[in-house]
């Protein structure tokens, strides 16, 4: 088969990437972390950042293996580079949205006919959620870039033919989606391309995942890191295939559970104004196909799914994008004028909701409290059944904790191994404050505040989440 002629490489394609990254870069500057998400995911790069074990990541000093390395390894080298501070640990995140602009664009100069980049990439940029989580230090961002890159590969395959130097690329998505996300990677590719493969009518989508050479390069890298977080931490296993993955989907036990509208809503709402607006229908190119078999694979996966969030559906998104411009193209040509003004909501949302975010974000942030910390002078802290992963991020430093079985950190790994890794002699944190060691400053749950003031005094930080109060020791 031979390409399609390539569209003249238009400035609209350069200002929207450009765009993007200036709002993103704006949002990571302004906006403080937030807890616990962001907090958690800084604090365990920048730990990573320090003891360079690039194996397992910790958090609070204890092994955290909910999730592989892959996103704290590429915020640990943010920080190295550009230091200890939020643009750093956000910066994956952004680059990996500009990314995810650059494969659908080099994919619908090729694939679509002229416009058709730039309609997909105003589309995808525009999204709210797309556009809201390009700055948040968060795995589904770089999850997106992963599947993107395997689908948009899978459309070129399609349409163009088979190439190996493709097929390695589509295998080296998969395999860094899986040091940054575990098997979820897996279920994308292998069931976004059975879902390509029934809307195209045809087993073509499929035959990328018989080539064994990319196989062996998944298992060589995601295997191998997996085979040496296993030597260190056996139990890893159960955790990573049972727990964290099958009982997430098919039971309760995370609590994430949604009603049946969810999925939808959250395509919908995450990409207003166009997802209401398009004028849909089935999808006629190789490339529609194949996004729209993408959609559908999430559509049916996460509705079926006991464990729902929000950000799970990003990765849909761009995907969803090229579906709905080829629809405008056969409706009117191109994406109407009034629509692309309509684009302009999430982006003047974000500037002009910007006081009313960074308000929210600071409540929910560790900075604040952090802040305090700094001006109180204190070099130590203990945290008593309670934790701020961000402001440990903020402090450059690992606290004291007092907590007996881990729930603070908000690990599920370290909550249900914890005798695990109290038998390696790998559990840092205290049952009581009497067993902590003696810090400047100690921080309780707000509700206890009352009791603080009755010990030592005026706490010199309070909001809704914490008190802080200053004192020589703690025994």
């Amino acid at each position: 088969m031979t390409d399609p002629p390539r569209e003249p490489h238009p400035r609209v394609l350069w200002a929207v990437l450009a765009a993007s990254a200036l709002l993103s870069l704006w949002c990571a500057w302004r906006v403080p972390l937030i807890d616990p998400d962001e907090g958690r995911n800084a604090e365990v790069a920048r730990e990573m950042a320090v003891d360079g074990d690039w194996v397992v990541p910790h958090l609070a000093g204890l092994p955290y293996l909910d999730k592989p390395p892959g996103l704290f390894a590429l915020g640990a080298l943010a920080v190295r580079v550009a230091g200890r501070n939020r643009v750093a640990v956000r910066l994956p995140a952004l680059l990996a949205s500009l990314v995810t602009l650059g494969l659908l664009a080099r994919a619908a100069r090729r694939l679509g006919p002229p416009g058709a980049a730039r309609d997909t990439l105003l589309l995808t940029a525009a999204a709210p959620l797309f556009a809201g989580l390009a700055a948040y230090v968060i795995f589904d961002m770089p999850l997106a870039a992963c599947v993107t890159a395997v689908w948009t590969g899978v459309a070129l395959e399609t349409a163009t033919g088979r190439s190996d130097r493709r097929r390695l690329g589509l295998f080296a998505a998969v395999a860094a989606g899986v040091l940054l996300k575990g098997p979820i990677m897996l279920a994308w590719a292998i069931g976004g391309s059975a879902g390509a493969a029934l809307v195209s009518r045809s087993r073509s989508p499929l035959a990328w995942l018989g080539w064994w050479p990319g196989w062996l390069l998944v298992f060589a890298t995601a295997g191998g890191w997996f085979a040496l977080a296993l030597h260190r931490h056996p139990e890893y296993l159960r955790y990573a295939f049972v727990e964290e993955s099958f009982q997430r989907m098919t039971s309760g036990a995370f609590r994430r559970d949604q009603p049946w509208w969810f999925v939808p809503a959250v395509l919908a709402g995450g990409a207003l104004p166009w997802s209401l607006a398009t004028p849909w229908h089935l999808p006629r190119s190789a490339g529609s196909r194949t996004a729209a078999g993408f959609v559908l694979f999430a559509a049916a996966f996460f509705s079926l799914s006991h464990s729902k969030l929000v950000t799970y559906l990003l990765p849909a998104i761009p995907a969803l994008a090229w579906w709905g411009a080829e629809c405008w193209r056969v409706r009117s040509g191109r994406v109407p004028r009034p629509l692309l003004a309509g684009l302009l909501l999430a982006p003047l949302a974000l500037t002009a909701g910007s006081p009313w975010i960074v308000r929210y974000a600071a409540g929910q942030s560790g900075e604040p409290l952090a802040a305090a910390i700094e001006r109180a002078g204190a070099t130590t802290v203990l945290y008593d059944n309670c934790y701020s992963p961000g402001s440990d991020f903020r402090l450059g430093r690992v606290s004291e904790v007092v907590s007996k079985g881990g729930h603070v950190l908000t690990s599920n790994y370290v909550v249900r191994y914890r005798d695990s890794l109290e038998a390696r002699g790998q559990w840092r944190l205290y049952h009581s404050e009497q067993a902590a060691p003696p810090t400047d400053v100690v921080v309780l749950p707000a509700r206890r505040r009352a009791e603080g003031v009755r010990r030592w005094g005026e706490p010199f930080f309070s909001d809704t989440r914490f008190a802080a109060f200053r004192r020589d020791t703690v025994r």
